[in-house]
């Protein structure tokens, strides 16, 4: 692995990058709050706080499966593959969309697009 920077840190990689996805926590907890701090506004009906509950559960469900991908070789692969469709899928989400308007938002897509060029980098062999 000499010479593939990447893969040579690829553990505290994942580590890092997984709990920083996994902070996604916060909006199952309050997700009013953090959906007033990422888009300036927050729904209020049940169905929309329901789903964005469920959404900050499952993007902590993916961190966490990315830090444990750190310490199980196995699983490494299939959870960079997932945790890229992710972020990728968010990136083209928000910078896609008119939500690129919001600045914390497009920080977030941005960031986790970043993250999934890592990933692709690393799956790829560099």
């Amino acid at each position: 692995m000499k010479g593939k920077m990447i893969a040579t840190h690829i553990e505290t990689i994942l580590i890092i990058t997984g709990a920083a996805t996994a902070i996604a926590l916060i909006q199952f907890i309050a997700p009013s709050q953090i959906l007033r701090m990422i888009y300036g506004e927050a729904p209020t009906d049940a169905i929309s706080l329901g789903l964005a509950r469920h959404w900050g559960l499952l993007i902590f469900c993916v961190g966490v499966l990315l830090i444990y991908a750190a310490f199980h070789l196995p699983l490494r692969g299939p959870a960079m593959v997932f945790g890229a469709t992710e972020k990728v899928a968010l990136g083209a989400g928000v910078l896609g969309t008119s939500l690129r308007r919001h600045a914390v938002a497009a920080a977030i897509a941005v960031g986790d697009s970043l993250i999934a060029l890592v990933y692709i980098a690393y799956l790829a062999g560099f």
